[in-house]
């Protein structure tokens, strides 16, 4: 069986392949039909352009043409293997597979039957965004700031919201992304582009500053920022991928503070899991089932997969319009 997806050939380039899928399933795999998926506008937009890092590192393999976009799918099964039982043909799954038509696959998770379909794959930039708060120590009635309100810097606030902060500020230079921050129930905004950041986080917060602050745009030069808006004895998390280098001051911002710079990529979730607790993935599913996290609001573009390259150069040049886009992959079938 032939299936479709997208390829980056080259910088700034997006190409449709085909390729071939397995003539026969194992028996733990399952075959899929997917229908939505979510385009990360960190890390796949930095593979489109080229600035992700180590690109000029051989040793490195992930960053490298050609590259296959895709990790937040939203899919229907059509077949499964002779051992799996918790799964038939028809149900939707959420999996973290790339642009394409179809896929087989030997991990996923169902879908509840309540949940709305474009919903779903908002799933993994949830994850992500949970990295920050399992990596944390906020505790109930802290205060937190989020450097960007992008999807991944929204959700890691509504989810210390969730979490027992007391107020969350949230922080971007884009007006629309402040909007929809206030639309999804953060409780502070502030606009990086027309107001001094570190004067009005001591301005909330007494002079005290934020016993937790998230750093989601992958900016280096936002990272000495964060680091002033943090309190005495807080902490700074780096969630979003660094794509440079920044200078700090050492002395007065690391040293004199007591302050924790913690490195929050998406794999150390594993570093700090508890026994019994509920998978991330199920547990994102579950919040955004019940609208404990609002994910409606983000969503601003559905596109024909055959309109991928529009979409990537959207989230590209028009930040003001593009937020959340939905790549429409039912094209292909």
């Amino acid at each position: 069986m032939q299936a479709k997806g997208l390829l980056f050939p080259d910088k700034m380039q997006v190409e449709v392949e085909d390729f071939d899928l397995p003539e026969a399933l194992q028996s733990n795999q399952i075959l899929v039909e997917n229908l939505f998926g979510l385009i990360s506008p960190g890390t796949e937009l930095a593979m489109f352009t080229q600035t992700h890092v180590g690109f000029s590192r051989p040793d490195f393999g992930y960053a490298s043409y050609p590259f296959r976009p895709g990790y937040a799918t939203v899919g229907r099964t059509i077949d499964v293997g002779t051992e799996v039982v918790d799964l038939q043909a028809g149900d939707l799954v959420f999996t973290r597979t790339r642009h394409a038509s179809h896929a087989v696959l030997s991990r996923w998770e169902k879908v509840p039957d309540t949940m709305t379909i474009q919903r779903v794959p908002f799933v993994a930039l949830a994850q992500v965004a949970l990295t920050s708060v399992r990596l944390s120590s906020i505790r109930l009635g802290q205060t937190v700031a989020v450097f960007g309100q992008g999807l991944v810097g929204n959700l890691t606030a509504q989810l210390m919201r969730c979490a027992g902060a007391r107020q969350v500020i949230g922080i971007d230079l884009i007006s629309s992304r402040l909007a929809i921050s206030a639309q999804c129930g953060i409780d502070t905004q502030i606009n990086s582009a027309q107001t001094e950041v570190t004067d009005q986080i001591k301005h909330l917060t007494c002079d005290t500053g934020c016993q937790i602050v998230v750093e989601a745009t992958g900016a280096p030069q936002v990272a000495p920022q964060a680091l002033k808006a943090a309190a005495q004895l807080g902490e700074v998390i780096l969630l979003g991928s660094p794509r440079g280098n920044a200078e700090i001051d050492l002395y007065f911002d690391l040293h004199r503070t007591g302050v924790s710079l913690i490195g929050a990529h998406a794999s150390r979730q594993a570093d700090v899991a508890q026994y019994g607790e509920v998978d991330p993935q199920r547990l994102m599913l579950e919040f955004i089932d019940s609208s404990r996290l609002q994910v409606d609001p983000l969503l601003t573009h559905t596109v024909p997969a055959t309109q991928a390259e529009e979409a990537f150069l959207g989230l590209l040049n028009q930040k003001e319009d593009y937020l959340g886009v939905l790549l429409d992959l039912q094209v292909w079938s």
